[in-house]
């Protein structure tokens, strides 16, 4: 296992993490949002909001993720090699979540924190909303592929 090896397979598992899916990252950041997003929001809804994340990635891009992951530990279609591949569905994994879910939920919540007048989880819904739409867009964009 070289050093290049390991770049290769954290690359291929970033680029797959970038084509997250965006219906189910979008809504479940939304909700996510407005469920920590106002300024009066208690220290308990973190739990809630991170209940939220994981259930709309696990349905948007989990289970794809633990199919393949499935599919490697049974030695059918590896992707590198045994431990290469565990590190590039580990990459896909973490680079989906992190920017397809988490990130416009986090963007969305700081903002929702700052409005003083009773509507803070409805901006932190809709900025997280422009958040995660702005980020599949560029991210589609790109010449991952």
């Amino acid at each position: 296992m070289t050093p290049a090896a390991v770049v290769d397979a954290i690359a291929d598992g970033a680029r797959l993490g970038m084509q997250f899916n965006p219906v189910f990252a979008t809504v479940g950041a939304a909700v996510a949002a407005a469920v920590v997003g106002y300024p009066k929001a208690h220290d308990e809804r973190r739990f809630s909001a991170g209940v939220v994340i994981a259930i709309a990635w696990l349905a948007g891009d989990g289970l794809r993720v633990i199919a393949r992951a499935r599919d490697a530990a049974d030695g059918i279609g590896a992707l590198h090699g045994a431990a290469l591949g565990w590190l590039t569905l580990l990459a896909w994994g973490i680079t989906g979540l992190a920017l397809g879910y988490i990130a416009p939920m986090l963007a969305g919540a700081a903002v929702g924190r700052r409005v003083t007048f009773g509507t803070g989880w409805l901006t932190s819904a809709t900025i997280s909303v422009a958040v995660s739409l702005a980020l599949a867009s560029i991210l589609a964009a790109l010449p991952i592929r």
